[in-house]
């Protein structure tokens, strides 16, 4: 039979699997290679100005007579282009409609699993509407879509290897309306600016028309469930960020307002940003989605900046960060960007941070960060070590006093508070601790965090390869498939789960001092196996590597010779007495 603190450590593992699910949500919210440098030789203020300088230049200013039907019922003149301007940097190739939206954006260093770059814009389909493109809405009496607008390219190609240059798309309506829009291209930034100048139309009564980022960001991941779980619209209304996320709802809506300086849609390791040079005045988020329940089916997410509208000459001005999730490409922005990153509770924020500095700065001089990690376990272990062995030692010195402590349980059975005082009176006169054991494991906790949310969501982690079978730090490191499903465990098999189990399972044989609790020793090792087998192998090699290097402490770590050793005391059978 199981003792009572068996028992109850067997409840606690299982509450701990069952909440498991929760906890991912706690600390990863629908509620945290090398790092990029984002040069830039001047301020977002300073570009903004100097395209619409331009915009300003080129753009038709004479007075036009305002028009009182809305021209989207116009058919266009010419038939849709989606290559109407190819535009290329060394960080990306884009295409521009002829409707003077995205039709292509392609990432350079960013690849599919499958092997081809990432395309942060996937055209439209019979069921869903295309996902990665901006639009403009100048109210029901105007223009308020792009859709049906026929644009002409100051050039029909631009490359831009390095430095700063631009292109001009100009549409003139039937009746006279002017409508121009600059394509403003840094060779050193993801995304672009956009400049914006209508001429001629009628400003709705609101004085405000609308800017938006269609669509979200399209899958990247083999799991479209992982970018569903991080995808989502996003909005800095004052001093509050609004996020919306479907979840397994079909639909979700929001409208703020206030002062707004960004809009963002993202996915798990990708992001649309709109920043507009002056804040907007609120915003407005939707997502939907065919079927919730269906991983499959891709989440839509709208998100539209309310920009002000005075005078008859609209002039507008943003900001397009549009590409992978670094801290430092969003902070550039100093608009709060970086917010839409994930780095767990408030407590554990700190360590997130800290982790992935440290690895980033061994993965400037190891470009393997596999081995950033062993390197990092072996500097965590260092760091600890004057704490882990006076753990140690108290453990050891806990255990040598079990025969004792036993004997006062017996001795005052009937008597807690006089047990608990003979107890504590003993711990303090051969200078023993019961709670020194934990502060190494509780200094533990935040690190595994910090490593659980970095190698789940941050892109500097995103297939990096370590050894062999072991190709994406950032996913479970499965050898085989099964042909059927484990509860917990799933269909895959990792080996590191399996070694770490085993590591755990020599781990607490070497401190296990009660005989009553022997059943743990054989169920937290197998618990563990079924936990990690779906974690990011970069934090199953952390965590392997962590009892190893426990073990070896525990080797090393010995008793003060002025200490007795530990005595075990067990139960044995008694043997029959012959008659």
């Amino acid at each position: 039979m199981f003792d009572r603190n068996t028992i109850i450590a067997l409840v606690v593992v299982g509450l701990i699997v069952l909440l498991i699910p929760q906890y991912y949500k706690l600390i990863t919210p629908p509620t945290p290679p090398k790092t990029e440098t984002v040069v830039e030789q001047t301020t977002p203020a300073k570009t903004a100005d100097k395209v619409a300088d331009a915009v300003i230049k080129s753009a038709p200013d004479s007075s036009l007579i305002l028009q009182t039907t809305a021209p989207d019922s116009l058919k266009p003149a010419k038939p849709y282009s989606s290559e109407l301007v190819e535009i290329e940097t060394p960080k990306f190739k884009m295409w521009i409609g002829s409707d003077g939206r995205p039709t292509s954006y392609v990432l350079n260093e960013y690849k599919l699993k499958s092997g081809p770059p990432v395309n942060l814009h996937a055209m439209a389909t019979d069921k869903d509407s295309a996902i990665g493109s901006w639009d403009i809405d100048l109210g029901s009496r105007n223009l308020s879509s792009l859709r049906k607008v026929h644009f002409e390219p100051s050039t029909p190609r631009l490359y831009v290897p390095s430095g700063r240059d631009s292109v001009e798309l100009t549409w003139v309506s039937p009746s006279g309306q002017y409508l121009t829009v600059y394509y403003v291209i840094d060779a050193d930034r993801y995304g672009f600016d956009l400049a914006l100048k209508a001429n001629g139309f009628l400003p709705p009564e609101t004085r405000e028309y609308k800017l938006t980022w269609q669509g979200g960001v399209p899958h990247t991941e083999p799991d479209p469930a992982s970018d569903h779980d991080f995808g989502g619209a996003y909005a800095m209304v004052g001093e509050d960020l609004e996020e919306k996320k479907l979840g397994t709802d079909p639909k979700v809506e929001l409208s703020a307002t206030g002062r707004t300086p960004f809009v963002a849609v993202r996915s798990k390791y990708f992001i649309a940003a709109m920043v507009p040079t002056s804040p907007a005045a609120g915003a407005d988020m939707f997502g939907s989605t065919r079927d919730p329940k269906n991983k499959a089916v891709p989440h839509i997410y709208d998100a539209s900046l309310r920009m002000p509208w005075e005078g008859q000459t609209l002039e507008s001005r943003v900001q397009v960060y549009w590409g992978p999730i670094k801290k430092k490409n969003l902070e550039f922005f100093n608009v709060g960007l970086e917010e839409t990153m994930n780095w767990g509770w408030v407590i554990v924020r700190p360590f997130s941070l800290s982790v992935l500095w440290l690895l980033q700065f061994f993965g400037k001089f190891i470009h393997n960060y596999g081995v950033v990690i062993i390197i990092f376990s072996i500097l965590v272990k260092v760091v600890l070590w004057p704490l882990t062995r006076k753990s140690q030692i108290a453990m050891k010195k806990m255990a040598a006093l079990k025969p004792e402590i036993e004997a006062l349980k017996e001795k005052h059975a009937k008597n807690p508070q006089a047990m608990n005082s003979a107890m504590m009176a003993l711990y303090k006169e051969r200078g023993a601790n019961p709670a020194a054991g934990c502060i190494p494991m509780l200094l533990q906790m935040p690190i595994l965090y910090g490593l659980f949310i970095i190698f789940r969501s941050t892109i500097e982690f995103r297939q990096a390869p370590f050894v062999a079978w072991i190709t994406d730090l950032s996913q479970p490191d499965f050898m085989f498939h099964l042909p059927f499903t484990i509860p917990m465990y799933g269909s895959g098999v990792g080996l590191l789960p399996i070694v770490m189990g085993v590591s755990q399972f020599f781990m607490s044989k070497a401190t296990l001092t009660d005989p009553n609790q022997k059943m743990m020793l054989y169920i937290m090792p197998v618990m563990m196996v079924l936990l990690f087998n779906n974690f990011p192998s970069g934090l199953s090699l952390y965590y392997t590597l962590f009892n190893v290097w426990a073990i070896v402490e525990q080797r090393l770590i010995k008793l003060p010779v002025d200490f007795p050793e530990a005595v075990v005391v067990e139960d044995k059978p008694k043997k029959k007495l012959k008659k």
